[in-house]
C-alpha cells in the first residue's frame, strides 16, 4: 500500500478516535466537578456533547471550576500523554495519535481567547464555558486572555520538546514506507 495512503487513513483513524475521546474529557471534567459539589448526573452524551447534572452546592469558585473544567481535564490529559510520549518510537499510528493527543485539546485553549474578546464587545456565546466562566469568576477578561495564551504557548513548547510535532511532521512526510505501521 503506497505510504501516502496509509498515513492519511491512520491520521483519520486518529481523529476518529481522540474526537470522541476529546468531548468524553470535556464532558467529564464538567461532571467531575458537578460530582464533587454533590450534584448527580443527569445526562452524559457524547453525540450532543453534553452533560446534565442536578443539585449541588456550588460557591463562585466551584461554579467557575465547572465551566473551566471542560477545557482543564482535556488538556492535563494531553500534558501527561506529552510528559510520556516516546520520541524515538517510530510507528506511523503512534506519531499521528500523538500529535491529535497534543494538539486538540491545547488548540481548544484559543476559544478562552477569542470568548473573552467577544466578552468585552458585548457580543460572547450565551451558554458558553467560556462566558459563563467569566460571568461566575468575575475575572478581568484581559487576565482570562494572558492565562490562556501562556497555557497555550507552555503546550505548544511542551509538544516540541518532546518532538511530538517534529516526528508528526517526519511522519507525514515520509517519502518512503520503511517505518513501522503502529
Amino acid at each position: 500500500m503506497n505510504s501516502k495512503i496509509r498515513t492519511v487513513g491512520l491520521l483519520l483513524l486518529s481523529a476518529c478516535i481522540m474526537v470522541p475521546l476529546y468531548i468524553v474529557l470535556h464532558e467529564g471534567g464538567h461532571a467531575l466537578v458537578a460530582l464533587l459539589c454533590g450534584a448527580k448526573i443527569t445526562n452524559f452524551t457524547i453525540i450532543g456533547a453534553s452533560v446534565s447534572s442536578v443539585d449541588g452546592v456550588y460557591t463562585a469558585f466551584t461554579y467557575s471550576l465547572l465551566h473551566s473544567a471542560g477545557l482543564l481535564l482535556p488538556v492535563l490529559a494531553s500534558i501527561l500523554y506529552m510528559l510520556f510520549y516516546q520520541k524515538d518510537r517510530t510507528g506511523v499510528f503512534y506519531r499521528l495519535f500523538s500529535f491529535m493527543f497534543a494538539v486538540l485539546p491545547t488548540f481548544s485553549i484559543l476559544a478562552w481567547v477569542l470568548v473573552p474578546v467577544l466578552y468585552m464587545n458585548g457580543r460572547a456565546p450565551v451558554g458558553d464555558d467560556t462566558t459563563q466562566f467569566l460571568d461566575a469568576s468575575g475575572l478581568s477578561p484581559i487576565l482570562v486572555i494572558l492565562t490562556a495564551v501562556v497555557l497555550f504557548l507552555l503546550c505548544l513548547a511542551l509538544a516540541w520538546h518532546k518532538k511530538i510535532i517534529q516526528n508528526y511532521w517526519h511522519t507525514v512526510n515520509q517519502k518512503n514506507s520503511s517505518i513501522k505501521s503502529n
